[in-house]
């Protein structure tokens, strides 16, 4: 009996440490994999961000704002401090003209999306 169960035991406890092995391995390449897609999506964001200040720089505020609604019709455009904004995208104005895309928080110009609201 006594054999049994220490045979048992030891059964268990290799099934159950081969268990939290795997489980640390999984989380290990899924969190590698998650690194991957957020590098992947900033980057993506970085660059359209980089194309949009080329396609709307010295856009007038009047086309500018049609775009946004355009572009967001779920969204009302609203200015504020200087810039168009809507939930997820700031225009800064200068005279009157878009001078670039704010890329949000970490800008030291961006508007916050609940500003105005």
């Amino acid at each position: 009996m006594w054999k049994t169960a220490t045979a048992v035991l030891g059964a268990l406890l290799v099934v159950t440490n081969a268990w939290w092995i795997y489980a640390a391995i999984d989380r290990a390449v899924t969190q590698s994999y998650q690194d991957q897609v957020l590098y992947e999506q900033n980057n993506r964001v970085l660059a359209l961000s980089a194309l949009a200040d080329q396609l709307v720089k010295g856009m007038g505020r009047d086309e500018a704002m049609a775009l946004l609604q355009k572009s967001q019709p779920t969204e009302t455009p609203y200015e504020k401090d200087g810039a168009l904004n809507t939930s997820w995208v700031s225009l800064l104005l200068e005279e009157g003209k878009v001078a670039r895309v704010l890329r949000g928080a970490k800008d030291d110009d961006a508007v916050s999306p609940s500003a105005g609201k």
